[in-house]
């Protein structure tokens, strides 16, 4: 019966830890000054990040919340069945 939640609150927290990967990924990597005259004062900055985290964190967030709410929802008795 708990078998469907259980799985879909780790899928989630897979999902959520990858994110954070990723935010960490971004933020901690070092900014590169592209060399070379630019048309405005202030250098052109590229950050170059690896989006495969980030990407692969969002689908077992998503699928992990819709495993938890359907089973969450067949783990419920029927109205008719319900205790009053």
């Amino acid at each position: 019966m708990q078998f469907g939640r259980i799985h879909g609150i780790a899928l989630a927290i897979l999902g959520a830890l990858l994110l954070a990967f990723q935010t960490m990924l971004f933020f901690t990597t070092p900014q590169r000054v592209i060399p070379g005259a630019t048309e405005s004062s202030t250098p052109k900055v590229e950050r170059k990040t690896n989006p495969v985290p980030g990407i692969l964190g969002v689908a077992p967030l998503a699928v992990g919340m819709v495993i938890f709410v359907t089973r969450r929802r067949a783990d419920e008795p029927e109205a008719k069945n319900a205790v009053q």
